[in-house]
């Protein structure tokens, strides 16, 4: 029996797809997981000149269909628990741990509701004041120098989001600050999420010192370690939680109220690390992308620091933007979108179909495996005028580019990323005291890290000189 909606055909098991569904293009090869690894976005644009918005490659193994285009990322995004299921390499899923927001699809609607307050809303405004402090404390030690754009970016994007995320302060001067911890310094916390982060794409599931999986095991069981710790201290302080002061906080108050809620003490371990784990790597990377595609374009510079002078008028020294300045700063908005369709950090779903799927004429046969990638979708003509170019405007109401299912930087439907607003004010936050402290000049084509998460080679520097603004 089918059951169909304005665009969707799902077949039962055994079911003839029409006579004119047809399947994707391209034959899978033995090579392409070596390939996409290797460059997806020369992987993704070679593929899609040939054989267009969705094509069938071997990535990972099996058949993996690509797609860009609209209603083939819609289809994507929204099929849990109805036609797909999680498509994750095993080593993956292992370090995620079983209380993620992906190894319960049936519970996912329900956690993500939950864990929303803490990083959306007044509870992310609250965090703007922290934000405006480490950005602006940190790169004060920027000036009339080159600098390594990655490392000193990431430094930054660490201490912002650590002490959000995990509830726990980084000052390592303060003798209190890691004491009774099982971790001892910002430095062994950090190395530790590095590892932590390795383990995610290790291709063994091999729990040995000599595989990136084993070490990963090992740094996320210390990690866990570590927060059990953290929130055994929180709930031994006197009085009563702040659910807004950080993300650990909006968990525990909410466990406090309702003790048999979603909020175990496991989940809260687990979202905890997940949380930062989503959102260091992703964010620094794509800090460094905007900071490189402003410095780039003279001509985008000079329209940000206008809009920065039209807004803040003759207050154009200070050292906090507040969440109104933010709201204001239309172009720049404009420019961090742009620089995510024209560098997007990595693809934003992989799903397995348990069902098989005609959408738009096209059959996804049952056991295939989705990959939404939004280097296809952000460079078709049919979703962006002339994508070639670096244009902010298409972004602006004028234009109205960018809408939903065409742009997805941050996934779409049930999967929309929950850090999505926090990456926002964070890059908006960054690059307004950028603008503000100093004129910077990029030294040449950078090379790019690919995978698993497209960002600037730690090499790559930018000159940086005290700005007259």
């Amino acid at each position: 029996m089918n059951l169909q909606t304005t665009d969707l055909l799902l077949l039962a098991d055994g079911e003839t797809a029409p006579g004119e569904a047809k399947i994707p293009p391209r034959k899978p090869k033995w090579y392409d997981t070596f390939n996409y690894i290797a460059n997806p976005d020369r992987f993704c644009r070679e593929n899609f000149n040939k054989y267009g918005p969705i094509f069938k490659t071997g990535v990972f193994g099996g058949t993996t269909v690509f797609v860009g285009s609209a209603t083939a990322n819609k289809m994507t995004f929204n099929g849990d628990n109805k036609y797909t299921e999680i498509a994750l390499p095993a080593t993956t899923m292992e370090m995620f741990g079983e209380y993620s927001l992906f190894q319960r699809p049936e519970l996912h609607s329900q956690r993500k509701a939950a864990l929303a307050p803490g990083l959306t809303g007044a509870t992310l405004t609250g965090y703007i004041p922290h934000i405006n402090n480490i950005i602006y404390q940190g790169i004060k030690t920027w000036s009339s120098q080159k600098i390594q754009l990655y490392p000193a970016v990431d430094k930054i994007s660490f201490d912002i989001l650590t002490p959000l995320l995990l509830g726990i302060s980084l000052n390592d001067s303060d003798s209190t600050t890691f004491k009774g911890l099982p971790v001892s310094s910002k430095a062994e916390l950090k190395a530790l999420y590095e590892t932590y982060f390795d383990g995610f794409y290790g291709l063994l599931k091999w729990e040995s010192p000599l595989t990136a999986y084993g070490r990963g095991i090992k740094a996320r069981k210390k990690l866990i370690e570590f927060m059990g710790a953290v929130i055994k201290r929180r709930l031994g302080e006197s009085g009563n939680i702040n659910p807004t002061q950080d993300f650990l906080s909006m968990m525990l108050a909410s466990q406090q109220e309702n003790p048999d809620g979603i909020f175990s003490d496991t989940l809260i371990k687990n979202q905890c690390l997940l949380q930062l784990w989503g959102s260091h790597y992703e964010i620094s990377g794509f800090v460094c992308s905007l900071i490189y595609q402003v410095g780039k374009y003279p001509q985008i510079f000079q329209r940000l620091r206008q809009e920065q002078e039209q807004i803040l008028g003759e207050n154009n020294n200070i050292n906090q933007f507040s969440p109104e300045h933010l709201k204001q700063m239309i172009f720049l908005e404009a420019t961090i979108k742009e620089t995510l369709r024209t560098l997007p950090p990595s693809p934003t779903a992989t799903r397995r179909l348990t069902k098989s799927v005609v959408v738009d004429g096209i059959l996804y046969e049952k056991g295939w495996t989705l990959i939404a990638e939004p280097r296809i979708a952000h460079i078709m003509p049919e979703h962006f005028e002339q994508p070639e170019k670096f244009e902010p405007e298409r972004f602006l109401p004028e234009r109205n580019e960018g809408q939903m299912y065409k742009f997805i930087p941050f996934g779409g439907g049930v999967h929309a990323c929950l850090g999505a607003q926090m990456a926002m004010i964070v890059s908006k936050v960054f690059a307004s005291h950028l603008l503000q402290m100093f004129d910077w000049k990029i030294t040449g084509q950078p090379k790019f890290v690919q995978f698993p998460i497209k960002r600037i080679r730690d090499d790559y520097q930018i000159e940086i000189r005290g700005s007259n603004f």
